[in-house]
């Protein structure tokens, strides 16, 4: 009973993306998440060095690069968006 009250919707109900709500990130947006992206991967950097022979430490290392690698990419994107 619940579910084919919750399928049931009005004909004229209009599914669209609020373009305030759904919209690009600014510039300044683009450096904050490059500064955390960065910070984080250079903490799992030095954390693969601290934990010395222990397995998991590679997988800090794989975060680590990644991580810098996609703040990198914000980074890129903060500096060739449009100023707001």
């Amino acid at each position: 009973m619940m579910m084919q009250a919750m399928s049931e919707r009005p004909q004229d109900a209009v599914e669209e993306a609020d373009p305030q709500w759904f919209r690009e990130p600014t510039p300044r947006e683009h450096w904050i998440a490059a500064a955390l992206f960065v910070g984080f991967g250079v903490f799992f950097v030095l954390l693969f060095f601290v934990t010395y022979g222990f397995w998991f430490r590679w997988v800090t290392l794989g975060l680590g690069l990644y991580s810098v690698v996609h703040g990198l990419r914000h980074a890129h994107d903060a500096r060739r968006s449009p100023r707001l």
